[in-house]
C-alpha cells in the first residue's frame, strides 16, 4: 500500500461539527446521539460495509442542586467550583454537615480513625475505584466526602467521573473541588463544611457506531480502530475525545480506498467516560468466536494537544512493540512507547477478551497528565489539526502492514506479565458486573 496523507481540512470540518455544531456530548443525551449519527453518516458516505449503530441502556445520572460551603462558625463561604461526583447519592433534607478532616490519599492509615459525623477531604479520586477504600469510607460514618482529581493541579472546575459499579453500595454524598481549592481548605483547617445536593438515577440509552472495510483474504481477522464520541459535562471534549473520533473517521477514509487482506473495523463508542461502558457492552455482546477474531484493538484517546508528547501504550507482545517502533522511527515521529496495561479507555475490554492493543494518547504535562482534562479548556483552541494529522499518518502506516501482511506480524496474545495485570485490573479497578442485556437501575436510587 502507498501511504496517503491525512486531510487537515477534513479534520477541521469533523472537529467543527462535533464540538461547535453539536457541542457537549454528555452520555445519554440527544447531543451524544447526534454525534453518533454524524459518525454513522460519514461511514456510509465512505462506502464502508456493515455500517450500523448498536444501542444499549446504561444507568443514567444527573443532579439538580449542588451547594458546598466551607468556613468557621457563621463565616461560611460558598465554593462555586464544587460539583457532585458522577453517581453520587443525594443528601438528606438540610444537607450534610461536619468538621473537615484531611484524608490525604485515602490509605488504610488515613481512614483508620474516628470519622463519624465528619466531612472527609480525599486527594486522588481514582481511589474510589478500589473496593477496599470504598468500603472503608462507607463504614467510617462520614456524613459526606470532598474528593479531588489529583491529575489536574489547577483552580478551575473539574467534574469527577465514576463508573456506575464503583458506587454500588456507596451511600456517602460526594462532591469534587479543584486541586487549588483543596489546598485552601487544608491550609485553613480547622474548618467545617455544609454540603447539599439533589441527584437522580434513571435508565438512559447510548450507542456504538460500527463500519468495516472487509478483508480480501483473512476476513476473519479483524483490526479494530476506535475512539469515543461522548464527553464529560461542561465542555465540548475537543481532545477528550473528539480527537480520537476524528482520527478514526480519517483513518476510515484512508482505508476505504484500499483492499486490505484483513478486515478493518472502525468503531465510535458511547459512555467511555463512565469507564468504557459502551466498549465493554459491545465486547460482551459479541459471541466468543467473534471476539476471538479481533487480532488488534487500536484505540485513540486525547491525541491532539498543541503541547504534549505522543505515547503509544502497547499491551501485547515484543513483536507488536517492535512494529510500532519501526513505523514511528521511519516517519521520524517522536514517540514514547510503553509496554503496560491501563483500564481507563476503550481498548481494555478487548484486552480482557485476549486481544492485544495499542492505546494512543498525547499527555500535555510532564507528569503524563492533561492540563485541559475534563475542564472548559478542552476546546478547539487547545487542539492542533497538524498534530492529529501526523498521528493519523503514523497509525495508517503501521496498520497498513498489519492489514496487508501474508501472516500476522505479531502473535494474537498478550505477554504473560501483562496478561496477569489485565486479569488483576479487570477484578479490581474495572470489575464491570453487567451483562449485555440489562442493568439493575434500582441499585442506583
Amino acid at each position: 500500500m502507498t501511504r496517503p496523507q491525512a486531510d487537515v481540512r477534513r479534520i477541521r470540518r469533523h472537529w467543527h461539527v462535533l464540538c461547535e455544531r453539536i457541542g457537549n456530548r454528555y452520555a445519554g443525551t440527544p447531543r451524544e446521539q447526534a454525534a453518533a449519527d454524524y459518525v454513522e453518516g460519514e461511514f456510509k458516505a465512505l462506502g464502508l460495509a456493515e455500517v450500523r449503530q448498536f444501542r444499549f441502556e446504561f444507568p443514567g445520572w444527573d443532579f439538580s442542586r449542588c451547594g458546598l460551603r466551607i468556613g468557621r462558625g457563621r463565616k461560611m463561604r460558598r465554593v462555586s467550583t464544587a460539583v457532585p461526583m458522577e453517581y453520587s447519592v443525594g443528601t438528606r433534607r438540610g444537607g450534610a454537615r461536619g468538621s473537615v478532616v484531611y484524608l490525604q490519599g485515602g490509605s488504610k492509615v488515613d481512614l483508620d480513625r474516628d470519622l463519624r459525623g465528619k466531612v472527609g477531604l480525599l486527594i486522588g479520586s481514582l481511589a474510589l475505584g478500589d473496593p477496599a477504600t470504598k468500603q472503608r469510607i462507607v463504614e467510617s460514618g462520614m456524613t459526606a466526602l470532598i474528593a479531588v482529581d489529583s491529575r489536574i493541579p489547577f483552580d478551575w472546575k473539574v467534574p469527577i467521573g465514576a463508573a456506575p459499579q464503583w458506587t454500588l453500595g456507596y451511600d456517602v454524598p460526594t462532591c469534587c473541588v479543584p486541586y487549588m481549592e483543596a489546598v485552601r481548605i487544608v491550609r485553613d483547617l480547622p474548618q467545617s463544611a455544609h454540603y447539599d445536593v439533589k441527584t437522580r438515577a434513571f435508565p438512559a440509552a447510548s450507542q456504538v457506531v460500527v463500519g468495516e472495510v472487509a478483508g480480501t483474504e483473512h476476513a476473519n481477522q479483524v483490526v479494530m480502530v476506535s475512539g469515543h464520541h461522548d464527553c464529560v459535562r461542561g465542555n465540548v471534549g475537543a481532545d477528550d475525545n473528539a480527537s480520537g473520533v476524528v482520527a478514526t473517521m480519517e483513518l476510515a477514509r484512508l482505508f476505504s480506498r484500499r483492499r486490505p487482506k484483513r478486515t478493518i473495523r472502525f468503531v465510535s463508542f458511547g459512555v467511555e467516560e463512565r469507564l468504557s461502558v459502551g466498549a465493554y457492552l459491545y465486547m460482551r455482546s459479541l459471541p466468543a468466536r467473534e471476539a476471538g477474531k479481533i487480532v488488534l484493538a487500536c484505540n485513540l484517546d486525547s491525541v491532539a494537544s498543541h503541547v504534549g508528547q505522543d505515547v503509544v501504550t502497547v499491551t501485547g507482545s515484543p513483536a507488536l512493540e517492535r512494529l510500532v517502533r519501526r513505523h514511528w522511527e521511519r516517519r521520524r515521529h517522536p514517540v514514547r512507547i510503553d509496554r503496560a496495561v491501563t483500564p481507563y479507555s476503550d481498548h481494555f475490554p478487548f484486552n480482557i477478551a485476549g486481544a492485544p492493543s495499542l492505546w494512543l494518547s498525547r499527555p500535555s504535562m510532564t507528569s503524563s497528565g492533561y492540563w485541559t482534562l475534563h475542564s472548559e479548556h478542552d476546546n478547539l483552541d487547545n487542539v492542533c489539526p497538524n498534530v492529529l494529522a501526523r498521528t493519523v499518518d503514523s497509525v495508517y502506516a503501521a496498520l497498513s502492514e498489519v492489514a496487508t501482511a501474508s501472516r500476522l506480524p505479531f502473535p494474537r496474545k498478550i505477554s504473560p506479565a501483562l496478561a496477569a495485570e489485565v486479569r488483576r485490573l479487570a477484578k479490581s479497578a474495572y470489575h464491570h458486573p453487567w451483562s449485555a442485556k440489562r442493568f439493575d437501575y434500582e441499585r442506583f436510587k
